[in-house]
């Protein structure tokens, strides 16, 4: 079976990995996007231009970049996360599973599965994938098809807790990665396919507790202000 890989060059991970201290703050999250040390959110950064300012790969050294080591997921899916990067450790995702990589050898660290039920995939359009996660005071935040939010411990892969986001029956999934701004775990729905009402939440980061939540499309009898 043919498997989705993760691969590396040796430029890439001589250049793009620190070893400082493991929980990620705010000021980490909100710096990030001037560092070419760390990748701590999706897109890059909060502006989300996915650019990076190395000078190591450029047009003339390009040719000479090699696989250091390759990494499988066991997935024929696809494999559509942004990997995060900090302290020398790799973070993927697909749609069903989370693992951390050693960025220098290519050992797995880590890895998490999640279980859902069978007619899930059923329901989730445009591919059965996951875009990826988010990294906050030492835990890995992420969504599944099934409309759960989990927090994992980034050192261990350890589940710490799992809120239910949404109901799979009414044409609701998560794909896409969450967000972290101002110490809330912040995410959005999939399901316009299947007319679902789209909405954007927020989690307690340290016990998954909603916040709040905010509809994109008003209900029956709203006022639109």
């Amino acid at each position: 079976m043919r498997a989705i890989r993760l691969m590396t060059v040796a430029a890439f991970a001589t250049g793009c990995f620190s070893f400082g201290a493991f929980a990620q703050s705010s000021a980490d999250l909100v710096a990030s996007q001037k560092s070419t040390k760390e990748i701590l959110t999706y897109g890059m950064g909060y502006n989300a231009q996915r650019y990076s300012a190395l000078k190591q790969i450029n047009r003339n050294t390009v040719k000479d970049l090699v696989p250091a080591w390759a990494y499988a997921m066991s997935d024929v899916l696809g494999l559509e996360a942004q990997p995060l990067v900090h302290d020398g450790v790799i973070y993927i995702t697909n749609h069903n599973r989370t693992a951390a990589v050693d960025g220098v050898t290519g050992k797995e660290i880590w890895r998490h599965s999640i279980d859902y039920p069978a007619e899930t995939t059923r329901v989730v359009c445009c591919g059965i994938v996951n875009r990826g996660s988010a990294l906050y005071e030492g835990k890995l935040f992420r969504g599944t098809l099934d409309n759960y939010m989990l927090a994992l411990d980034a050192k261990t892969g350890k589940e710490l807790w799992k809120t239910k986001v949404a109901d799979i029956a009414s044409g609701y999934s998560i794909t896409g990665a969450p967000l972290v701004a101002n110490g809330v775990i912040i995410t959005g729905v999939a399901g316009a396919e299947y007319g679902v009402r789209g909405f954007v939440a927020g989690f307690d980061p340290a016990t998954g507790k909603e916040l709040w939540r905010t509809y994109t499309i008003p209900a029956k009898g709203e006022k639109v202000s």
